[in-house]
C-alpha cells in the first residue's frame, strides 16, 4: 500500500506539471495560418519597397555618397524606416491589445534561460554552420539560381552584389560611414529586431496550426520574407532551422538573438577590414 501511495502521488504530481505547463502555453494567444502568413511575409513587402525608394539618387545626393553606393543607401535606410519601427511597433501594438499596455512583455515569449554552457556550445555551432553555408556552400549554387531565376532582377536594386567584394568599395566617398551604420542597423538593430519579432512573437502563436511543424514554417516564412534576396532561400531556410528549431525547444530566443547578432556583425568586421587594408 505504501509503494501503491507513492506512485499514486507521483501521477498527481506528475499531471499538476503537465497541467501548469499546457495552461502556460495555452495562456499565449495564437494566431490563425493566414493572420501568422500576413505577420511574417507583409513586413518583408515594405522592406522590398523601401529598398526601391530610396535606392534613387536623390538619397545618395542628400548623405553625400558615391552614386555607386545608392543600393547600400537603400538598403540601409529601408531598414532604419521599414524594419525597425515596423516590427517593433507591430510588437507594441500586440502587447497593448492583449494587456492594455506598450511593452514587450505579453508580446514576446520564448524567453526562458538556459544554462550558460549550451549557449557556449550550440551558438558557436550555429555561427559556423551559418558559414559554411554561406561561404563554402552558396557560391556553389547561388550564381546558378540567380541566372536560371532571377536574370530579371535589376542590379541597381541588389545592394549584395556591392558588398560582395569589399576591398573593391575602398576609397568611395562615405563608405566608412556608411559601413559604420551598416554594422549597426544590419549587423546589431536589425537582427535583434528580427529575432524578437519572427521568434519571440509570430513563433510562439504558430503553435496551434503548425504543430511540430511550427520551426521549419517559420524558418521558410522567415527567409521569404526576404524578398530583397530570393536566390539565398534554400541556403538560408537551411542556416535558420537548427536556430529555429532549437528556439523552440528549449523556449529560448537568446539563441537566435546571438547567433543573427554575432554572425551578421562577424560579417561586417570582415567587410571593414578587407576596406581598410585595401
Amino acid at each position: 500500500m505504501a509503494k501503491f501511495a507513492i506512485i499514486l502521488n507521483e501521477l498527481r504530481y506528475f499531471y499538476l506539471v503537465q497541467n501548469i505547463l499546457w495552461v502556460d502555453m495555452n495562456k499565449i494567444k495564437q494566431h490563425t495560418a493566414m493572420q501568422s502568413i500576413l505577420l511574417h511575409l507583409l513586413p518583408g513587402v515594405l522592406i522590398l519597397a523601401s529598398i526601391f525608394i530610396f535606392s534613387q539618387p536623390f538619397f545618395s545626393n542628400l548623405f553625400g555618397v558615391n552614386e555607386d553606393l545608392e543600393p547600400v543607401i537603400g538598403y540601409l535606410l529601408a531598414l532604419l524606416i521599414g524594419l525597425l519601427p515596423v516590427q517593433t511597433g507591430i510588437l507594441l501594438f500586440a502587447n497593448k491589445k492583449e494587456t492594455g499596455k506598450l511593452g514587450f512583455s505579453t508580446a514576446i515569449q520564448y524567453t526562458k534561460k538556459s544554462p550558460i554552457k549550451q549557449y557556449l556550445l550550440l551558438v558557436p555551432a550555429f555561427i559556423v554552420f551559418f558559414l559554411v553555408l554561406f561561404i563554402a556552400i552558396a557560391p556553389l549554387i547561388q550564381p546558378y539560381i540567380v541566372r536560371t531565376f532571377f536574370a530579371w532582377w535589376p542590379e541597381q536594386y541588389n545592394f549584395q552584389l556591392i558588398l560582395q567584394n569589399p576591398s573593391t568599395l575602398a576609397g568611395y566617398e562615405g563608405i566608412m560611414f556608411l559601413l559604420s551604420i551598416y554594422i549597426l542597423l544590419s549587423c546589431i538593430a536589425g537582427p535583434l529586431v528580427e529575432e524578437l519579432y519572427f521568434r519571440g512573437y509570430l513563433l510562439p502563436r504558430m503553435e496551434n496550426y503548425a504543430g511540430k511543424w511550427a520551426p521549419l514554417l517559420n524558418a521558410v516564412l522567415f527567409s521569404i520574407y526576404h524578398f530583397f534576396s530570393p536566390w539565398e532561400n534554400l541556403i538560408r531556410i537551411a542556416a535558420m532551422y537548427p536556430v529555429v528549431h532549437t528556439v523552440w525547444r528549449k523556449k529560448d530566443i537568446r539563441f537566435s538573438i546571438f547567433t543573427h547578432i554575432l554572425t551578421n556583425t562577424l560579417g561586417g568586421i570582415f567587410m571593414f577590414f578587407m576596406i581598410l587594408n585595401a
